[in-house]
Formats: structure tokens, sequence, C-alpha cells
């Protein structure tokens, strides 16, 4: 299943979860700031899919300039509408 938070605003991001048997957590990072931030972006998201349990993800994201907490708010929404937890807005 696949679950999407998030949008394309500035300071934002889009993330789009797709939860797998196995295989770990992967992570698509598209960010113009990724050279600067890029570790701490996917060390966000990494977290944020560990503290809800999701040991088995694809995560692409689209980072428009937000700060860790959007980021974790957004892949956790991702991941608990891909598992059918929440709804979508």
């Amino acid at each position: 299943m696949v679950g999407i938070a998030g949008n394309e605003n500035a300071q934002d991001c889009l993330v789009k979860a797709t939860i797998k048997e196995d295989g770990g957590i992967k992570i698509e990072l598209k960010s113009k700031l990724e050279k600067l931030f890029g570790k701490q972006i996917r060390l966000a998201a990494e977290t944020a899919a560990l503290e809800i349990g999701q040991e088995n993800v694809v995560l692409e994201i689209q980072e428009f300039g937000c700060l860790d907490f959007v980021i974790k708010a957004r892949v956790k929404t991702a991941i608990k509408r891909a598992k059918g937890g929440a709804k979508h807005e």
C-alpha cells in the first residue's frame, strides 16, 4: 500500500511511503539542499519511521526547505496512511 503526506509548498515536503515485506528503510530524496542537509534529512526520515515501528518501507521525499520536525510528521503520516490508519485530507 502507498500513503502520501505533505505538499510542494516552501518550507514543507511531500512524502510517499510504500510499505514492503523486507529490505529495510530505503529513502529516495529530491532536494536542492541535499548536498548541505541530505544526511540530516535522511536521518530525520529514518528516525520517524523507526519511532512508529516501521522497519521496511520505501520513502520518496521531495523536500522544499522544511525543518526536521516537518519531515518527521510527514513521514509518520504517510506511513500511517499506507497502513490504512490515517485518513487522507
